[in-house]
């Protein structure tokens, strides 16, 4: 397979992500390095604002770009089309979001290194509804793209997309579509198009439908494919990786003790509000009048990021506090800041539809736990519901590896924690 001369160049505000995660770099790393406010940088990477020269130079600076990197990087900023020249970064046409992913820098560069490494060649990334298990997917294809030139083969309900060598591989991927969704292709001939190329395939959802086919051949016979799938349960076979998304940190019971706006405002569920609040409301700052607000809201919603931005949207209407004495059966009710059209649009359709998708084994032990107002160790569960160890154990897997349980472990013990919407959805 030979990759087209040209590919689309990509826009600016993609490669000045690319670049800044590819650097390793937050936002706010970024702005201090550069003397650009992060907000500057927000709105750069969001495409609401255009650059100009001195910022684009002081960017270019603090990403320490040099060469034929940092002229490219330039006449994006400065609004230069044209062909990209071969050997740059390819333009992923992965589904992206106008906002910045926020808060998931760990799980980010920890997929990026499984898969780069060859540690891993599949992930099967899975948890609740609308903790962004797509965001990430597309974040870490995009990152991957970028630093190793792979083509990403994206199939999923949202969308079918390809990078800029979409000519090239457009076969392939319709073979591989017809593989993996109903078992119509030969995966052999799949095995022969990709031969020892190196591709990258975004399973986004596909495995929620039906189980996907060919999947685990394509990766014993072509050992250039890398595989990310998402979906709410985990992908149990040998040598997939399975990786739990879970919600966003909240703050502690103490975290009044910190004392500073700014720490508070760093911690991811509280950092993802307030960039959103700052859309909705222009200008708007956490100050120490809706810090208590805040962390009720964030806490309430468990960290979750799809339901935090449709509180955000909510504070289109109603102040920060009157959200955040809600409570979280009211929440749930809100709708959803992004969603499928033909889909019910709050945020509590999705938990609600997942909960009903459980076998009845996990469903039945979920209602039973939410009798119970204190995080439960594995074997209090048991004694508690007088059922036999193993069978509690077993039914854990499907609710952790959901999202619907969280695991918090400890030094001595594993406690079973229930979110706040989990339980609201099934009361």
């Amino acid at each position: 397979m030979v990759h087209p001369a040209e590919a689309q160049a990509p826009s600016f505000p993609e490669l000045l992500r690319f670049k800044r995660v590819q650097a390793g770099l937050t936002q706010r790393t970024l702005a201090d390095l550069s003397t650009i406010s992060p907000r500057t940088i927000r709105a750069l990477e969001s495409g609401r604002v255009n650059a100009r020269m001195q910022t684009v130079r002081l960017l270019a600076d603090a990403l320490g770009l040099e060469g034929l990197a940092r002229e490219l990087f330039v006449t994006a900023g400065l609004g230069g089309g044209g062909p990209a020249p071969a050997g740059t970064d390819p333009c992923l046409a992965v589904p992206r979001s106008v906002n910045a992913l926020l808060g998931r820098d760990v799980e980010v560069r920890a997929m990026v290194g499984a898969l780069e490494s060859d540690h891993r060649r599949m992930i099967s990334l899975s948890g609740l509804a609308g903790v962004g298990k797509s965001r990430v997917a597309a974040e870490t294809a995009a990152l991957l793209g970028s630093r190793r030139g792979w083509p990403v083969l994206w199939i999923g309900p949202g969308a079918v997309a390809l990078d800029g060598h979409g000519t090239a591989f457009g076969p392939l991927l319709r073979s591989l579509r017809r593989l993996v969704e109903s078992g119509a292709q030969d995966v052999a001939a799949v095995c022969r198009l990709i031969g020892r190329h190196e591709v990258l395939i975004v399973l986004d959802g596909v495995a929620d439908a039906r189980e996907p086919v060919g999947v685990e051949e394509l990766l014993a016979y072509c050992p250039g494919i890398r595989v990310i799938s998402t979906s709410r349960a985990p992908w149990n076979a040998a040598g997939v990786q399975g990786t739990v998304l879970a919600p966003l940190t909240v703050p502690g019971p103490d975290w009044e003790a910190a004392g500073s706006l700014d720490v508070l405002a760093s911690v991811p569920s509280v950092r993802l509000l307030v960039d959103r609040l700052a859309e909705i409301r222009p200008g708007f700052v956490l100050g120490r009048g809706d810090a208590a607000a805040a962390v009720r809201l964030c806490r309430t919603l468990d960290g979750l990021p799809a339901a935090l931005e449709a509180a955000a949207a909510g504070c289109g209407v109603l102040s920060l506090r009157r959200l955040a004495d809600m409570p979280a059966a009211q929440l749930l009710e809100l709708p959803a800041a992004h969603r499928p059209a033909g889909v019910p649009g709050t945020i509590g359709c999705p938990i609600r539809s997942g909960v009903e998708r459980l076998d009845p084994g996990p469903r039945t032990l979920l209602g039973e736990l939410t009798g119970f107002e204190r995080a439960l160790t594995v074997c209090e569960a048991a004694e508690a519901l007088r059922l036999p160890l193993n069978r509690v154990m077993g039914a854990l897997g499907a609710l952790t590896g959901g999202g619907f349980v969280r695991a918090a472990h400890e030094e001595s013990e594993t406690r079973l924690h229930l979110p706040n919407l989990v339980r609201a959805a099934l009361a």
